[in-house]
């Protein structure tokens, strides 16, 4: 078959033309969009994620504690004073506790009346309920009790205040996990401890307080308004008679001083005389 100069032509035409056709953008249809490339979809409205910051309650356990503000200098430096059951809110961003690391002590970014500060975490329990011991409390390393734990602290004995704590996970039919201050170490440390050991009842605990009060307080009237104050208030058994004892005064007396006050005694003795003399023989022959 013979081949014109017009076919000839428009062969050669084709060939030329056929690199440009190839390079020609695809349709925006036919790109794959980001969302494919990176396996994620990406929405153009969409904004960063912003970090979450929630409060978690926590209790003073030391004696006293400080609230400070951090200085030019990096230093904390003390601005208000709390004491022993205290409360201040920490403040946690997206589920991690907010800390700062200052001449080796570690701080909790805090909030305590609208106002932010920095609290030493050796002083503070965080969800946690004030709690009394009314039964002898052995400390326990961990849940099963098989390791006992701080001997100079353990056991803890009826009357003594701790603080049980209240997050989920420690929710349990046979162990309460409890917070306690350590004054050896000066710092807040927790334990477990059998089930029962503990009450968590308003009236247990602050009619014990008013017999720890009770037992410091020596004027009638003082003593008076403590009683009035505990009367208000319905306390386990246990509690109840700790209270009633503190009812009957216990009255002291010197040995020397109850001889002497003998009626009709023909005979003083010194005590401290007598014990250093031959006890096989009579004194009073």
């Amino acid at each position: 078959m013979k081949i014109t100069a017009k076919q000839s032509a428009a062969t050669f035409l084709f060939i030329l033309i056929l690199p440009l056709v190839s390079c020609i953008k695809k349709p925006a249809d036919v790109i794959p969009p980001a969302s494919e490339i990176h396996g994620e979809e990406i929405s153009p409205n969409e904004e960063p994620a912003v970090p979450i910051e929630t409060l978690a309650e926590a209790k003073i356990l030391s004696p006293k504690a400080n609230l400070c503000l951090l200085g030019r200098d990096g230093k904390m430096h003390g601005i208000l004073n709390l004491s022993y059951g205290d409360n201040v809110e920490v403040i946690f961003i997206d589920g991690q506790i907010v800390t700062m690391q200052s001449e080796d002590m570690v701080y909790a970014h805090s909030v305590y009346n609208q106002v932010e500060y920095w609290m030493d975490m050796d002083s503070i329990a965080l969800q946690c309920q004030n709690a009394l011991v009314v039964e002898k409390a052995v400390l326990y390393a961990d849940k099963d009790f098989l390791l006992t734990t701080d001997e100079k602290n353990s056991p803890f004995r009826f009357g003594d205040s701790v603080c049980r704590s209240t997050k989920e996970e420690d929710e349990s039919e046979y162990y309460d996990r409890i917070y306690y201050y350590d004054r050896n170490v000066k710092k807040v440390k927790s334990a477990f401890v059998k089930k029962g050991c503990l009450s968590t009842r308003v009236d247990d605990i602050v009619v014990m307080d008013c017999v720890k009060k009770l037992r410091v307080t020596k004027r009638a009237t003082p003593r008076n308004e403590i009683f009035k104050k505990a009367a208000k208030y319905n306390p386990c058994p246990r509690v109840a008679a700790a209270l009633e004892a503190e009812k009957t005064e216990k009255i002291e007396n010197n040995y020397q001083d109850v001889l002497n006050a003998l009626p009709g005694a023909k005979y003083k003795v010194n005590v401290p005389e007598l014990l250093t003399v031959d006890q096989s023989k009579d004194p009073f022959q």
